[in-house]
Formats: structure tokens, C-alpha cells, sequence
């Protein structure tokens, strides 16, 4: 069996095999290489393909493709031959991060407070964990909001979407903390590519599972904090996929727009309000079939 044949052979049936995407090959009758990704989750991934070696192969954007695997099966990127009857091999390694880095709203979105409607919070943007490890230089960047709540509270879906990740496992077991790395959490994607992830919740309370679609005010799992300094609360930080030069990818923290009793605000500094969740949010990101199930529901 000749060096083209081996090439070929292991071009067909290659499948290189990470946690959450597969990625597959195919050649057609052309001797072009498709690359597909193999989606077992219910939302997509943003997926970068790093070509170490493209031997008689060329891609749409050189060494570096960045593609969307889609639930399921999608092609990913394809390889064409740079001059045919020639040996072609090729080598690659991938990174992936949840949600859609292309994603789009057709609308500012409105987010809902991520507690029981009625509640009277407190509300102050969180600072960067290196501010406090080094009070002397001051990190700026975006890091999330959290909401602060005199009694336990129940926690629910800030927008609709789609479970991605939780984990509830940590018990409160310190107290007069400021910050935990290991928080209990609830991740939700978004139609647009982006997440919500909701921190500091109470350990075992959880209501819904990884792949469950939400709508927003649904409840979700309950409060904790009462081993924080800060007393009950919840935080929320809202993230996108993005890139980190050409050779890496990263999540992007952005702030958002909440519905309070105040009107439609963006928290920029400390401010209390009351928790509102008008009934357009909750149906604004539905299709006919859900909003028909939901009016149903309600009747």
C-alpha cells in the first residue's frame, strides 16, 4: 500500500474525540476534506481549529479556523487540495468554549433580577478579585453584579434559555467570606450565543437539570450567603464567547439591562429598588408554539 493511500485511508476514518464535541472527517469525490464537529449537548460551542501542519491543504483562513458546532452534526471547515494527485496530510488541535461567538440579538435584551418578584434588594456592581488581593492597583474590568437580599429568596431565570451547567454541591462552610472560587452556580445559554451565570446559591436546592429550557421568572434553585460579609445575596455575571488575539478563546463579561421598579436600568453604581417582572419579558424570546403552551398554562 502506497504513502497516498495511507494518507487517504486515515483522512476518511479519522475522529478525534474530546468531552462535549467530536470532531469527524470526511473526503468527497472532489478530494476535499470536510471537517464536521459532533455536538452532544443541546447549545452550541465556539470551536478553534489551530492547523499545526496542512500538507498540500488549504482553509478559508489559513492556520487558524474558528467555527460553530451546533447541536449535533455541522460541518466545521473543509480542506481543499492545492494541487490534485498529490499526497495531502494534516494536524490540528482545538479549543472550545460554550455558546456562539457569531450569536445576535434582534433586541437589546431586558434581563429580569434573578429573585422573587417583590423582593426589595440592594444591587452594586462586583470588583475584580485582584482589587482586593492588591488594594494598591485597581482592575477595572467588568465582573458581574450582585444583588443583595435581607432574607432567603427564591433564585430564577434572569431570560429565557437553556440549562448549560450547574453545580450545587458545596456546603456553607465558612464564614465571613468575600469571595469562594468554588460557589455553587446555575449556567443558562442564550438564543444569541451569550450565558447568565447565577453564583451563590444553596447547596442541593436546584429545581431544574442541564439541557431543561427556562423562561424567565422560572424558579431555579433558592438563596444562600449567609456566611458572606455582604449577608444573603446572589451574583450574576453575563458572559460571551470571544477571541483572545488569533490563537486563543475567552469569555467576555458585559453588563446588562434589568427591568427594577425604577424603569429599565443598567447598574453602574450602589442602588436599591424593588424587583419587577412584567409579563412582555417573559413571552418577548418565545415561538407561537411556546407562547400557545404558555398562555395555556396560564389558564
Amino acid at each position: 500500500m502506497n504513502k497516498k493511500l495511507l494518507t487517504i485511508l486515515f483522512l476518511f476514518t479519522s475522529s478525534t474525540v474530546f468531552s462535549q464535541i467530536n470532531i469527524e472527517s470526511e473526503r468527497d469525490q472532489d478530494g476535499n476534506i470536510i471537517l464536521y464537529s459532533v455536538n452532544t449537548e443541546n447549545f452550541p460551542y465556539t470551536v478553534m481549529f489551530q492547523f499545526s501542519e496542512l500538507q498540500n491543504l488549504t482553509t478559508s483562513s489559513g492556520d487558524v479556523v474558528t467555527a460553530v458546532a451546533m447541536p449535533g452534526k455541522s460541518r466545521a471547515t473543509t480542506l481543499k487540495p492545492r494541487q490534485a494527485n498529490t499526497p495531502t496530510n494534516y494536524r490540528y488541535s482545538i479549543s472550545y468554549v460554550k455558546g456562539n461567538l457569531y450569536g445576535k440579538s434582534k433586541n437589546e435584551p431586558v434581563y429580569f433580577v434573578p429573585v422573587k418578584e417583590g423582593t426589595e434588594i440592594t444591587a452594586q456592581n462586583m470588583t475584580h478579585i485582584e482589587n482586593r488581593l492588591q488594594p494598591s492597583e485597581q482592575n477595572k474590568e467588568y465582573v458581574g453584579v450582585a444583588f443583595r437580599f435581607d432574607s432567603p429568596t427564591e433564585i430564577v431565570a434572569p431570560r429565557k434559555g437553556i440549562i448549560a451547567s450547574i453545580s450545587m454541591g458545596e456546603a456553607a462552610e465558612k464564614d465571613n467570606l468575600d469571595f469562594k472560587r468554588d460557589e455553587n452556580f446555575i449556567e443558562i445559554y442564550h438564543e444569541d450565543g451569550t450565558l447568565t451565570k447565577l453564583m451563590v446559591l444553596k447547596s442541593g436546592s436546584q429545581k431544574v437539570k442541564v439541557g431543561d429550557m427556562v423562561i424567565p421568572g422560572q424558579v431555579l434553585a433558592e438563596s444562600a450567603g449567609e456566611n458572606y460579609n455582604s449577608g444573603q445575596h446572589v451574583r450574576m455575571v453575563n458572559m460571551k464567547p470571544a477571541k483572545d488575539g488569533n490563537e486563543k478563546l475567552k469569555y467576555e463579561q458585559f453588563p446588562v439591562k434589568f427591568s427594577t421598579s425604577k424603569g429599565v436600568l443598567q447598574v453602574e453604581e450602589l442602588v436599591k429598588f424593588s424587583v419587577v417582572h412584567p409579563e412582555e419579558l417573559i413571552t418577548v424570546e418565545m415561538s407561537k408554539r411556546e407562547m400557545k403552551n404558555y398562555r395555556a398554562d396560564k389558564d
